[in-house]
């Protein structure tokens, strides 16, 4: 495991970096106070442990194990912006307050209390140190892409080989947080480091062949049951061809409004970007598939479907 003075010279040396790089390009600065505030999310996590009666030093040992007692013990400690005890609604604090991150983050924002991003926010400063760790070649970038309205545009990544490839940190996590909290669907304790290890194959990979030729061989949705839900009942994920996200976002947006109006559809939360999770007692994988695939071309001009 590093230790604090290096891992502080080395967010120092990476945070010029990207400072020099949103000055050059005349880009949002955002990425660069993403990481000026590792450290003290990092160190706010720690202060938290301590106060819970837990040993930061030998929870945080830097490996991917940890991150299964270190998840298991934020889960318990989530509460709503509005819970009994002292939690604080981040609608009622400056934004300059809250984590960089969450800033644009609405479903985060209306549902969690600041106690818990300042929590998250821990975390994600914890699981990137542990991915650098396990993949050495990892380096911090600002993302950019062809498409204009690419949803990680601006945003601190990272990234390997080439940099085609982008990770966001906080996105699977504060997913992951805001369905626990509000009952939708448990976040097994070993979530985060099964993340973590993904993230650590990907990285240490490089790069995945051209999202091009890639897409060429997607379908425009597929759809898998994912059985019976305790709280929720019957669940099928819905996953969107990539392109279909990145250029017709607002497109996705109505569908699943117009989706939650079906008959037999009891809930529709967008998990990721490209994820969807449907609850319906009623509807067939077949049937999902059809109808998100029939509005799409009804609704997407000159739609590939692949």
């Amino acid at each position: 495991m590093l230790c604090a003075a290096g891992r502080k010279k080395g967010r120092h040396d990476q945070v010029r970096q990207l400072h020099r790089h949103d000055q050059g390009t005349g880009r949002s600065c955002l990425p660069g106070i993403y990481l000026a505030e590792r450290g003290p999310a990092l160190d706010r996590l720690r202060e938290a442990l301590v106060a819970d009666g837990q040993d930061p030093d030998a929870l945080l040992d830097g490996s991917i194990e940890s991150l299964v007692p270190l998840w298991r013990w934020i889960l318990a400690h989530l509460t709503v912006f509005d819970a009994p005890g002292g939690a604080t609604d981040p609608n009622s604090a400056p934004r300059e307050q809250w984590p960089s991150w969450t800033r644009h983050e609405y479903e985060v924002m209306h549902a969690l209390s600041l106690e818990s991003l300042f929590l998250i926010d821990g975390l994600v400063s914890y699981l990137g140190e542990v991915v650098q760790q396990h993949a050495p070649e990892a380096r911090w970038e600002i993302a950019h892409h062809r498409i204009r309205r690419y949803h990680l545009n601006k945003h601190p990544v990272l990234a390997s080989g080439t940099g085609e490839d982008h990770n966001y940190l906080p996105g699977l996590p504060r997913v992951h947080a805001y369905s626990s909290l509000t009952g939708f669907r448990e976040s097994p304790d070993d979530t985060m480091a099964n993340y973590a290890r993904r993230l650590i194959e990907q990285l240490n990979q490089g790069d995945r062949p051209d999202d091009d030729e890639m897409a060429e061989d997607e379908p425009l949705v597929e759809v898998e049951d994912l059985g019976d839900d305790e709280l929720r009942g019957r669940e099928l994920e819905v996953a969107l061809r990539e392109d279909i996200v990145f250029e017709h976002n607002r497109v996705v947006g109505r569908m699943i409004k117009a989706l939650k109006e079906e008959d037999g559809i009891t809930g529709v939360v967008r998990e990721d970007r490209e994820i969807l999770l449907v609850a319906t007692p009623t509807w067939s994988t077949g049937r999902l598939q059809e109808w998100v695939a029939r509005y799409l071309q009804a609704n997407v001009r000159d739609l590939r479907s692949a």
